[in-house]
């Protein structure tokens, strides 16, 4: 019989219990990937699901209160009537802790969620990601450094944790004792399939059988195809053995052509559509995409949906997506204030469809995430800003913000 969260306060979370993202690279653990990470080292690193943080935010979530330093998205989202993170969760069963069914008042628990993130390497050096999660934008700061005008700063953050080979090596202790109670696994990056960690990965669950295990990876899919396709014929493998459960990948895009490929630098987007497209016709695969809202995607989201809906026509297609959160200010669509985004929404809304539970989440979580845009106010320093940041990566990548986004420059007060 499936069971649900079982905590029912109005703020309750099962990600606050049951997920915990893991970035061994720079030291950090946190309940979900929009929340502020706490610092772990290797002296206690088996308490990164249990730190006195998250129990703090488990013991306020128990009382109906709100934790802050991230889970202010979900709780803005639900405050204009849209359907958040924590609401989509809570409508998934068999996944909290066990023994929160016993006694749904614990804030000590086992996660049963694992994301991960071993390394920064990466292929790609997207628009709105940062050097903790690209090597490749790592290098370009180190290249041109430093970056200071009118509040647009660009500048190395990523801090690499000085045990960070120590910290993998406590990470597959920890996975030896405890891998038979996750339900899921998530291997993110930088991109997985350019990272030693992901081979070792492969070869701990074919040494192993978790038969409840669904394994996830999210992939930027620009690997050269014979390379990528001998990478899914061997988790294909370890589906038929049964040493996991499931195989899911979720695939990141973010809108189309050509404003993919600048928003995405790097990507190449007839290398996407080769690599998807052999996912789409492994049928064995829970095939998923993952989409960044910026300003600068918004526009060409429809054609993405349209793509998306052609590849579904006898297989079901996973849509997640989130506005961009974690780095710069002016890459939130919200700021231009209410109506500017309302017509391509509209469109976007109307393209995604509701045959199944899936598709039917997805569209509320898109409304969701249009409604907390409307209730943007516009701010013309900050979409200057944008400009300004826009610009200097021009500079950098040789590329041409205004021939690929002529609508932006109408809103400039000073066109760079």
């Amino acid at each position: 019989m499936s069971k649900y969260f079982p905590i029912q306060t109005e703020t309750a979370c099962a990600l606050k219990w049951s997920w915990n993202t893991l970035r061994l690279y720079n030291g950090l653990t946190s309940s979900c990937h929009r929340v502020d990470g706490d610092i772990i080292g290797v002296e206690n690193f088996d308490t990164f699901h249990n730190t006195p943080k998250k129990i703090a935010d488990r013991e306020l979530m128990l009382n109906g209160q709100w934790p802050q330093g991230g889970c202010e998205f979900c709780k803005n989202v639900e405050a204009v009537g849209g359907d958040s993170d924590r609401q989509f969760h809570l409508k998934i069963p068999d996944q909290h802790p066990r023994e929160l069914d016993a006694d749904a008042t614990l804030t000590h628990v086992a996660p049963t969620i694992l994301e991960i993130y071993f390394d920064n390497v990466c292929n790609m050096k997207c628009l709105y990601c940062w050097d903790g999660f690209s090597s490749q934008i790592q290098q370009e700061n180190k290249k041109f450094g430093e970056y200071r005008n009118a509040g647009v700063v660009i500048k190395n953050l990523a801090t690499k944790h000085p045990e960070s080979d120590a910290l993998k090596n406590q990470f597959w202790n920890w996975m030896d004792q405890h891998s038979q109670t996750l339900r899921r696994l998530h291997i993110l990056g930088g991109e997985p399939f350019y990272q030693q960690d992901f081979t070792t990965c492969l070869d701990f669950l074919d040494n192993r059988k978790h038969p409840n295990l669904e394994f996830n990876i999210v992939s930027n899919l620009m690997i050269r195809p014979d390379v990528f396709q001998a990478h899914i014929q061997r988790i294909k493998q370890l589906v038929g053995k049964r040493k996991i459960k499931r195989f899911d990948l979720t695939a990141s895009i973010d809108c189309w052509a050509p404003e993919v490929e600048y928003v995405r630098a790097g990507l190449d987007l007839t290398v996407w559509k080769e690599n998807f497209e052999y996912l789409v016709n492994e049928k064995w695969i829970y095939l998923s995409i993952n989409q960044t809202l910026t300003p600068l995607t918004i526009k060409t989201i429809p054609e993405l949906v349209a793509y998306i809906n052609r590849q579904r026509v006898d297989r079901e297609i996973g849509h997640y997506m989130s506005p961009v959160s974690m780095t710069h200010d002016f890459l939130h669509p919200g700021i231009f204030g209410k109506g500017f985004f309302k017509t391509d929404f509209d469109a976007i809304i109307l393209l995604m469809p509701e045959h199944t539970w899936q598709q039917c989440e997805a569209k509320k979580q898109m409304q969701g995430i249009a409604n907390l845009i409307e209730h943007g106010t516009r701010d013309q320093t900050i979409i200057d800003q944008l400009a300004i940041y826009l610009t200097e990566m021009d500079r950098r990548r040789n590329t041409n913000w205004k021939n690929t986004f002529p609508w932006l420059t109408k809103e400039i007060t000073n066109v760079v």
